[in-house]
């Protein structure tokens, strides 16, 4: 079997439903057997190996980042709306659930400020 469109669909609303493998908030995100159990488990599912399937989302993560950089690009002062770049990537809308997965939280401070 090969990655074709739909199967790399299939599998990235596989990954999505897996919040363990990309949500570094998730409980047991930091637990390797639970993450490896959840790689397991997709690449069972979709019939390809747990290491195919990590270097597939990892190939997937750069062309997110790639699409994300282009379209941070896009912006800026003078520039129309015709002017912003949008993506045509087929995988983009559904990569979406990753955009903002390295944003940090909000922090709370201990420290009263007066």
């Amino acid at each position: 079997m090969d990655w074709n469109e739909q199967n790399t669909i299939t599998f990235i609303e596989m990954y999505e439903q897996k919040p363990i493998l990309w949500c570094a908030k998730h409980p047991q995100y930091y637990n390797k057997i639970k993450r490896n159990d959840a790689w397991e488990e997709i690449a069972k599912e979709i019939g390809f190996s747990a290491d195919e399937c990590r270097k597939k989302m990892t190939g997937l993560s750069s062309a997110m980042r790639r699409e994300k950089a282009k379209i941070k690009k896009s912006f800026g002062t003078g520039k129309g709306a015709d002017e912003i770049y949008t993506s045509s990537w087929y995988a983009y809308n559904h990569m979406k659930f990753l955009w903002d997965k390295n944003t940090p939280c909000q922090t709370t401070t201990s420290v009263s400020i007066k």
